[in-house]
Protein backbone atom coordinates (compact mmCIF):
# COMPACT_ATOMS: atom_id res chain seq x y z
CA UNK A 1 0.00 0.00 0.00
CA UNK A 2 1.82 3.23 -0.85
CA UNK A 3 2.73 5.89 1.74
CA UNK A 4 -0.11 8.66 1.04
CA UNK A 5 -2.78 5.83 0.94
CA UNK A 6 -1.73 4.53 4.61
CA UNK A 7 -1.39 7.83 5.76
CA UNK A 8 -4.85 8.70 4.49
CA UNK A 9 -6.68 5.57 5.42
CA UNK A 10 -5.05 6.45 8.83
CA UNK A 11 -7.18 10.03 9.14
CA UNK A 12 -10.12 8.39 8.67
CA UNK A 13 -9.48 5.12 11.18
CA UNK A 14 -8.17 7.40 13.66
CA UNK A 15 -11.20 9.22 13.77
CA UNK A 16 -13.43 6.21 13.80
CA UNK A 17 -10.94 4.47 16.96
CA UNK A 18 -11.02 8.52 18.65
CA UNK A 19 -14.98 8.32 18.70
CA UNK A 20 -15.45 5.38 20.31
CA UNK A 21 -14.46 1.40 20.94
CA UNK A 22 -15.27 -0.38 18.13
CA UNK A 23 -13.29 -3.59 16.35
CA UNK A 24 -12.40 -2.23 13.29
CA UNK A 25 -11.61 -4.95 10.16
CA UNK A 26 -9.57 -4.18 6.45
CA UNK A 27 -11.62 -5.74 3.80
CA UNK A 28 -9.94 -4.87 0.88
CA UNK A 29 -7.25 -2.02 -0.46
CA UNK A 30 -10.16 0.69 0.22
CA UNK A 31 -12.86 -0.95 2.17
CA UNK A 32 -13.20 -1.45 6.47
CA UNK A 33 -15.79 -2.89 8.63
CA UNK A 34 -16.74 -1.22 11.85
CA UNK A 35 -17.96 -4.71 14.59
CA UNK A 36 -18.51 -6.42 11.00
CA UNK A 37 -21.93 -4.14 10.64
CA UNK A 38 -21.36 -1.07 8.92
CA UNK A 39 -18.98 -0.59 6.25
CA UNK A 40 -17.17 2.40 4.43
CA UNK A 41 -14.91 2.97 1.26
CA UNK A 42 -12.16 5.39 1.79
CA UNK A 43 -11.35 7.69 -1.02
CA UNK A 44 -8.52 10.27 -0.62
CA UNK A 45 -7.04 13.56 -2.43
CA UNK A 46 -3.82 14.86 -2.05
CA UNK A 47 -4.50 18.08 -3.25
CA UNK A 48 -3.97 20.78 -1.08
CA UNK A 49 -7.23 23.02 -1.34
CA UNK A 50 -10.40 22.66 -2.42
CA UNK A 51 -11.93 21.40 -4.37
CA UNK A 52 -11.16 17.64 -4.44
CA UNK A 53 -11.81 15.49 -7.18
CA UNK A 54 -12.45 11.38 -6.46
CA UNK A 55 -12.72 9.34 -9.23
CA UNK A 56 -14.71 5.88 -9.46
CA UNK A 57 -14.41 3.47 -12.02
CA UNK A 58 -16.42 0.32 -12.58
CA UNK A 59 -14.81 -1.86 -10.28
CA UNK A 60 -15.14 0.94 -7.05
CA UNK A 61 -18.77 1.66 -7.86
CA UNK A 62 -19.98 -2.37 -7.99
CA UNK A 63 -17.88 -3.19 -4.92
CA UNK A 64 -20.27 -0.38 -3.17
CA UNK A 65 -23.27 -1.31 -4.79
CA UNK A 66 -22.44 -4.99 -3.95
CA UNK A 67 -21.76 -4.03 -0.47
CA UNK A 68 -24.96 -1.70 -0.69
CA UNK A 69 -27.29 -5.04 -2.06
CA UNK A 70 -25.91 -7.48 0.57
CA UNK A 71 -28.31 -5.12 3.20
CA UNK A 72 -24.85 -4.02 4.83
CA UNK A 73 -24.67 -0.11 5.79
CA UNK A 74 -22.02 1.18 3.45
CA UNK A 75 -20.39 4.97 3.01
CA UNK A 76 -18.28 6.62 0.93
CA UNK A 77 -15.63 8.59 3.33
CA UNK A 78 -13.95 11.05 0.94
CA UNK A 79 -10.39 12.68 2.83
CA UNK A 80 -9.69 15.81 1.23
CA UNK A 81 -6.25 15.91 2.27
CA UNK A 82 -5.43 17.74 5.80
CA UNK A 83 -8.78 19.80 5.36
CA UNK A 84 -11.48 17.49 6.35
CA UNK A 85 -13.18 14.17 5.86
CA UNK A 86 -16.86 14.19 3.56
CA UNK A 87 -18.88 11.16 4.38
CA UNK A 88 -21.52 10.34 1.90
CA UNK A 89 -24.60 7.15 2.55
CA UNK A 90 -25.32 5.38 -0.11
CA UNK A 91 -28.53 7.54 -1.26
CA UNK A 92 -26.33 10.03 -0.67
CA UNK A 93 -23.76 8.45 -3.31
CA UNK A 94 -26.15 7.30 -5.41
CA UNK A 95 -27.48 10.94 -5.94
CA UNK A 96 -23.98 12.32 -7.56
CA UNK A 97 -22.70 8.69 -9.36
CA UNK A 98 -25.42 6.74 -10.60
CA UNK A 99 -24.41 2.87 -10.94
CA UNK A 100 -27.56 2.66 -13.54
CA UNK A 101 -25.23 4.95 -15.70
CA UNK A 102 -22.80 2.93 -17.55
CA UNK A 103 -20.51 5.90 -18.75
CA UNK A 104 -17.23 5.40 -16.65
CA UNK A 105 -15.21 6.66 -15.54
CA UNK A 106 -17.24 8.54 -13.26
CA UNK A 107 -16.54 11.50 -10.00
CA UNK A 108 -17.64 13.43 -7.16
CA UNK A 109 -16.22 17.05 -6.76
CA UNK A 110 -15.83 17.90 -3.02
CA UNK A 111 -15.70 22.00 -2.59
CA UNK A 112 -15.98 24.15 0.72
CA UNK A 113 -15.18 27.62 1.24
CA UNK A 114 -13.40 28.56 4.33
CA UNK A 115 -15.79 28.02 7.48
CA UNK A 116 -18.63 26.13 5.52
CA UNK A 117 -19.54 22.99 5.08
CA UNK A 118 -18.54 20.42 1.98
CA UNK A 119 -20.94 21.61 -1.31
CA UNK A 120 -20.80 17.83 -3.49
CA UNK A 121 -21.51 16.92 -7.10
CA UNK A 122 -20.93 14.38 -9.38
CA UNK A 123 -20.68 13.36 -12.60
CA UNK A 124 -24.35 12.27 -12.52
CA UNK A 125 -25.83 14.45 -10.33
CA UNK A 126 -25.69 16.85 -7.26
CA UNK A 127 -26.05 16.80 -3.69
CA UNK A 128 -28.93 19.44 -2.84
CA UNK A 129 -27.46 19.87 1.11
CA UNK A 130 -24.00 20.52 1.81
CA UNK A 131 -22.19 18.10 4.64
CA UNK A 132 -20.05 19.08 7.67
CA UNK A 133 -16.70 17.97 8.35
CA UNK A 134 -18.10 16.71 12.00
CA UNK A 135 -20.27 14.98 10.32
CA UNK A 136 -18.11 12.24 10.36
CA UNK A 137 -17.56 9.44 11.78
CA UNK A 138 -21.13 10.09 14.06
CA UNK A 139 -22.95 9.44 10.38
CA UNK A 140 -21.34 6.16 10.45
CA UNK A 141 -23.82 5.38 13.53
CA UNK A 142 -27.04 6.65 12.40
Amino acid sequence: MAKDVKFFHGIALARIVDSEPVFLKKIDRSVYSIDNKIYFYIKHSTKRMSPWIFSFLRDHVEKIVSLYNQKTKIYIVLVCNDDGICCLDFKEFKTVISPKNNLYPKWIRVSRKRGEKYYITGSDGVLKHKIGNSDYPTKLYS
